[in-house]
């Protein structure tokens, strides 16, 4: 830290600022309207600290008539949006939502303040509060400092949930809530390329690239600045992401830190009205978790309402609107700003209409997908993995999602919602067209083969002219018109049996579970068949097991849809609604949250009951449907010669091997990977000398993935006892793997099954299991080693369609860890009860015990005279 005598006199005073030698100083805020009485709470707390240094506030908004610098008095100057130097203010305003735009702005006011005369600005969050004189601050800049900035946190914090080391990597070193700098050469030379840098860079949605608004930039700004001094002292920007290392106390009226009295806390993520929450962006703290945060945000909340808390929240936001008054939505900011940038004409008016367009795919049936649609596809990795967009139905399939209730779900207007379903309607129009076309087609050629046939004897003669190749083909064709049911164009005569539709031959979860059914109904005998549907999935479909079972066209008296809930609309369009009729029609699906979606309510309306994997989907499907929802259990089959190889895997031979096995596809948040590395630690992390091993594949992709095998990466290089295998490995390599070791951990916060802990169950394996959702029906106490859990929310980014309240497990690590730490040291109990979860497994989920209840399922149903047609 770059340090120096205290300044004698006082510091930044106005009525000095033209004397020698005094640094004229300021302070600054950045805010919209909405959020004013944040910034006139900070500066009525600087102002009584620090009375006679300059207050000043940027609005990063439009002007208005009804408000103007002298309804906000705690201030000595406003700067507006519109004075400010920046290129193009009108694409600029467009390209960033209001927190962007808040923070894009801020190197723009420190150069104008510079260029005003200050020679030292300091900038604060309108979020904070200032509780005692900042002399240490201005300690630092006297000592010769160009520039001072904080740390998020002083020390290590390891803890699993964030705020943590991890999320400082993400988001930034330094805290950008406040950042004090001189005028300088060296800093009015960063500023430019800090200016530069936000011109376009300022987001939010790109942490996976190194980007996070105004922050990241500042990690490199101490390595190009050499005069940064950064301020330790822990009495400085206390927030919600440094309380651990840094619990506030009470003496008297005042707070202090580490024995210091409080200097500014930063009230990050507080909830105006709601005063027990600490933080919306984490669930660790609440006020309420000491009597001394209770009164510091008791207190901030009355400064909040004392300053226009009911008047400024309610402005709207200038630059959050079309111009024809409808909300701009974060997917139109971000293709603005990523693709059509320079956008010729007002973004704000002539943007709507180009987003309504068509977007650049193919084929794109009637441009149902838009370019708004496929530039919000194009931001969720959900949509991306359930809509690949490659073909006409997997379009319309998307269309149809976006259209009839999803979009409006992600809080898309309704104004670009309109026109896709138009199309969609106009697609189902030429549809229905086509379709009276045909029967009409088929109709006129049955009248004319009809009479043909009848007139037949009185043209020989004409029959005699024409090549008789020439006539067969002729007939041909017109009989092929007049009946195309005979020729696979229409219904074929049903039979008893089941077809499975889905996707067998994909290597996924669902592809595995339509294979593992097709398994059980052949293991008894069932008559079967089995439809591809593979347009909607993006995974390899190298698993040919059903290849000589397939169809193009159900024929069976049954249909089983092996697809998601999700699915099932996609589904029954691309192998058309015509095979649902007179057919006993059910789904199959796979869910890991307690509650469904209200979207697919109605969708489940086509089928006649449902087959729950588990009884935790089970419960799910039935709190929310009147369809018969019936519990068939998933069957586990793994070879009776698989050979355990650890030397291919690098596996110590004489090591307890613990193995955790997860897909990135498959959402991280759910898999938990995070909590097996600390139960993991936790057991075995300061006894190096401890004879184990842990094994952590993976495959897949999502957003999270660099972030999570860095860690492990960083983490397998100081403890070499952890091995990590990142590789798509055949079944048969998969199976070796989980027989070479001793242990399976799934530390998991919901499963709809879980195939990788009952298939290292059928090996006559271990495992350690969150005692939570599907898992749960083989996994006891006897058979396994089940961890107790909470229940916790769970957030909209981290899983799928998401419900307010929905909720999963979080399981107790240090639990986790015991387990772990106990088998450790008595193999012969990992085994025993290995043996045990063996010969669960083929008792209740073999391939014939799966097969016995669905064959007594399907006679009751075949016996339902009523279910099926002609019988």
């Amino acid at each position: 830290m770059i340090s120096g005598p205290a300044c004698a006199m006082d510091r930044g005073s106005k009525a000095d600022w033209a004397g020698v030698g005094v640094a004229r100083t300021a302070f600054f805020t950045i805010s919209s309207w909405n959020y004013l009485h944040y910034a006139r709470a900070l500066a009525s707390s600087l102002a009584t600290y620090h009375p006679d240094v300059g207050r000043i506030v940027a609005v990063a908004d439009t002007r208005r008539d009804d408000l103007s610098a002298g309804d906000f008095p705690e201030f000595d100057e406003c700067v507006f949006f519109d004075e400010l130097d920046l290129p193009d203010r009108r694409a600029f305003s467009f390209r960033y939502d209001v927190m962007e735009l808040n923070t894009a702005i801020k190197p723009t006011v420190f150069s104008r303040l510079f260029a005003e005369g200050y020679d030292r600005v300091i900038y604060l969050d309108p979020d904070i509060i200032a509780y005692r004189r900042f002399d240490e601050l201005f300690d630092v800049l006297d000592g010769g400092a160009s520039s001072v900035l904080t740390p998020h946190a002083l020390a290590p914090n390891m803890h699993r949930d964030s705020p943590n080391d991890l999320t400082f990597m993400q988001a930034g070193v330094y805290n950008l809530g406040f950042m004090a700098l001189a005028n300088t050469p060296e800093t009015l030379r960063l500023l430019k390329w800090w200016e530069t840098r936000l011109r376009t860079e300022c987001v939010s949605n790109r942490v996976a690239d190194g980007l996070f608004v105004d922050q990241k930039f500042i990690d490199l700004w101490p390595a190009y600045c050499p005069g940064t001094g950064i301020l330790r002292n822990p009495a400085y920007n206390v927030a919600y992401w440094n309380l651990d290392s840094r619990p506030v106390r009470r003496r008297g009226d005042a707070y202090e830190v580490d024995g210091v009295p409080l200097a500014f806390f930063h009230f990050s993520g507080v909830v105006p009205g709601n005063r027990s929450i600490l933080s919306k962006h984490q669930r660790r703290w609440r006020p309420g978790s000491t009597p001394e945060l209770q009164a510091l945000f008791d207190d901030y909340h009355d400064r909040l309402e004392k300053f226009g808390l009911k008047h400024f929240s309610s402005i709207p936001y200038g630059f959050g609107t079309f111009t024809d008054g409808t909300r701009i939505p974060d997917a139109a900011r971000r293709v603005f700003r990523e693709q059509l940038e320079p956008f010729s004409g007002d973004p704000f008016s002539d943007l709507p209409a180009y987003l309504n367009r068509p977007a650049k795919l193919e084929p794109n049936p009637d441009g149902v997908v838009t370019r708004f649609a496929y530039a919000l596809w194009t931001s969720r990795s959900d949509l991306r993995a359930h809509f690949d967009l490659r073909g006409s139905q997997s379009q319309l399939s998307y269309a149809y999602w976006f259209a009839s209730g999803g979009a409006a779900e992600a809080k898309v207007p309704a104004e670009f919602i309109r026109p896709v379903a138009k199309r969609i309607s106009d697609v189902g129009a030429q549809a229905r067209k086509r379709s009276r076309t045909s029967k009409l087609t088929a109709a006129v050629a049955r009248g004319a083969y009809r009479l043909l046939m009848k007139v037949q004897p009185n043209i020989r003669w004409l029959y005699r002219l024409i090549p008789s190749e020439r006539r067969k083909r002729f007939l041909d064709g017109l009989f092929r018109r007049a009946w195309p049911a005979a020729f696979g164009g229409g219904s074929l005569p049903l039979s008893h049996g089941v077809s499975l539709i889905g996707y067998p031959f994909a290597e996924i979860g669902v592809g595995e579970a339509m294979r593992s059914l097709a398994r059980s109904l052949e293991s008894a005998d069932v008559n079967y068949e089995v439809v591809n549907f593979d347009e909607q999935v993006r995974s390899s479909q190298k698993d040919r097991a059903l290849q000589d079972r397939l169809t193009d066209t159900p024929s069976k008296t049954v249909n089983v849809f092996c697809v998601n809930a999700d699915m099932l609309g996609s589904t029954v369009r691309g192998i058309g609604s015509a095979a649902l009729q007179n057919r006993y029609n059910i789904l199959r699906p796979f869910w890991e949250l307690p509650r469904i979606h209200p979207q697919w309510i109605d969708g489940l309306r086509r089928v006649d009951e449902i087959w729950a994997p588990t009884t935790f989907v089970r419960d799910a499907f039935a709190a929310e449907t009147d369809r018969p929802v019936i519990h068939m259990p998933v069957s586990v089959s793994v070879p009776s010669d698989v050979q355990p190889n650890r030397r291919r895997f690098g596996i110590p031979h004489d090591a307890t091997a613990f193995l955790f096995a997860f897909d990135f596809s498959s959402y991280p948040t759910r898999k938990n990977p995070q909590a097996v590395l600390e139960a993991y630690l936790r057991a075995f992390g300061q006894d190096r000398k401890r004879n184990v091993s842990l094994i952590i594949k993976t495959m897949g992709q999502s957003t999270e993935r660099v972030e999570i095998l860095n860690a492990v990466r960083r983490l397998a290089q100081d403890d070499r006892r952890i091995v990590m295998i990142d590789d798509v490995l055949t079944r048969t390599a998969m199976h070796s793997l989980t027989a070479s070791c001793d242990v399976f951990v799934s530390l998991h916060r919901s499963e709809g099954f879980g195939l990788g802990i009952a298939e290292a169950m059928a090996l006559g394996k271990a495992v350690i299991a969150t005692d939570f959702s599907g898992s749960r029906d083989f996994v006891s106490s006897q058979t396994g080693f089940p961890v107790p859990y909470r229940l916790i929310d769970v957030e909209p980014d981290q899983y799928p369609y998401f419900v307010e309240g929905q909720q999963w497990a979080e399981p107790d690590i240090e639990a986790a860890a015991r387990i772990m730490a106990s088998l450790a040291d008595d193999r012969d109990m990992a085994r025993a009860v290995g043996g045990a979860a063996k010969s669960f497994i083929e008792n209740f989920h073999s391939l014939r015990a799966v097969g016995r209840i669905a064959e007594t399922r399907l006679k009751q149903i075949y016996g339902h005279r009523n279910a099926l047609i002609g019988q």
